[in-house]
């Protein structure tokens, strides 16, 4: 998959790419210190491995994981989701306090990956266990002017006295964050907390998008086309996540609410947390704007374009500043609250909205988030011709940088994107 990033206010005619190819974008978790000390040699209810994959994602490859060594896939843990365009490092567990610890090989090959034992824990990997994540990345398709252009931003973003080895940037969602939305029809959970289920419903397993794989949008336009016909969908339809939906439409005589509740707990509170991110990203753009002086430079999004303020002129007050996500139970407070009221005003909600009725779970929880993120142990490659291209003219270069744990290496690249003429100088 290439992936292009538009240049700010839609002009397109030059684009840098990112994963034309896996190993264009190599993302690797690393272990926080407290997780790396308690790694045993012994034998222990949680054996912990390193994973290798390529062109994969994270739950395709849990899948074969699970079928390869006949675990339930309930039994592995995992700290994040990582990209299928791309090649990626990431740690897992496997619970064997019940299958025994001769289901946890030492290593494991399969189509797109290598799993290698390093070790045992006491309990199950989960993003806590994460420090961050490091990334190398090849910007590809670039002009010079483009390629002098990475230089002014990186200086833009640079921490004062860090000379270019780290960057402060807004740490906005990135786009993969609203997956539920990306057909460009709305949030499902906005819909959830006025009580549509159906209207939900419609989002989430019968509206297509581009991004989906193949058999899953079949699956969706068969939904949509027999929606109400539950009981014929359920016979035609494969297996699938939306076809536990359509079967528990037809035992319910279409409860629109018991067919929401069908759907893999993943999805669900996923569903919920990609309003909350756009929600966020309203909120950190507000107070970017009333906060931190011009100039700053500005990145096109399909879901709002994001603001970035020069790290030298961003005030002290709110460089730690954390923002939590919306929930019912979470109180507004300066310098933030201005810009929180505003945004739900805009979506005819309050906070105590936040909630989906008749349902405990999924629900909308109050998780604090950095306003900024740092880019520690930056570096930017030398230009060179970019051999994936026919044109002459267009070149390569190799960023390197880490980020912590919940921080989104593309939209440290979007804000790298910036046309060298939107950065003042």
């Amino acid at each position: 998959m290439e992936q292009c990033l538009d240049a700010p206010g839609g002009r397109t005619a030059v684009r840098m790419t990112i994963k034309r190819y896996p190993d264009d974008f190599n993302v690797e978790e690393i272990l926080c210190r407290e997780t790396a000390s308690r790694i045993s040699r012994e034998p222990g209810p949680f054996a912990l491995y390193r994973l290798a994959k390529r062109g994969l994602g994270t739950d395709e490859a849990l899948d074969r994981i699970a079928a390869a060594l006949r675990v339930p896939l309930a039994s592995i843990g995992y700290a994040g989701l990582k990209d299928k365009h791309a090649s990626t490092v990431q740690y897992i567990t496997i619970d064997v306090s019940r299958l025994g610890a001769e289901r946890a090989p030492q290593t494991l090959e399969a189509p797109g990956l290598t799993l290698e034992r390093i070790g045992w824990l006491e309990d199950r990997v989960s993003a806590d266990a994460m420090s961050g994540n490091r990334f190398r990345i090849t910007l590809r398709s670039l002009t010079r002017r483009r390629c002098a252009q990475l230089d002014d931003t990186r200086e833009f973003l640079s921490i004062p006295r860090t000379r270019g080895k780290a960057l402060r940037f807004v740490n906005y969602y990135g786009e993969q964050r609203f997956g539920s939305a990306r057909h460009g029809q709305g949030f499902a959970a906005r819909h959830l907390v006025q009580g549509n289920f159906d209207e939900a419903l419609r989002l989430i397993i019968a509206t297509t998008d581009r991004k989906d794989p193949q058999k899953r949008k079949a699956a969706k336009q068969a939904i949509a086309a027999g929606w109400g016909n539950w009981r014929r969908l359920a016979q035609k339809l494969p297996a699938c996540p939306e076809r536990r939906v359509v079967e528990r439409l037809a035992a319910t005589g279409g409860d629109f609410r018991e067919g929401f509740s069908a759907l893999p707990y993943f999805i669900r509170q996923m569903t919920i947390e990609a309003y909350q991110s756009w929600l966020w990203n309203e909120v950190a753009r507000r107070v970017i704007a009333g906060r931190c002086m011009p100039p700053s430079i500005r990145a096109v999004s399909r879901f709002g374009d994001l603001v970035f303020p020069r790290a030298a002129g961003i005030p002290t007050g709110i460089i730690s500043l954390t923002v939590p996500l919306f929930s019912p139970q979470v109180s507004f407070v300066e310098p933030w609250r201005a810009a929180a009221e505003d945004v739900l005003a805009g979506e005819g909600i309050s906070p105590q909205d936040l909630r989906i009725p008749g349902m405990r779970k999924p629900y909308f929880g109050a998780v604090a988030r950095a306003l900024f993120a740092e880019a520690a142990e930056f570096s930017l490659g030398p230009v060179q011709r970019d051999e994936s291209s026919t044109d002459a003219t267009r070149f390569k270069r190799n960023v390197k940088f880490f980020l912590p744990r919940g921080s989104y290496g593309t939209v440290l690249l979007q804000a790298l994107e910036a046309k060298a003429s939107d950065i003042p100088h």
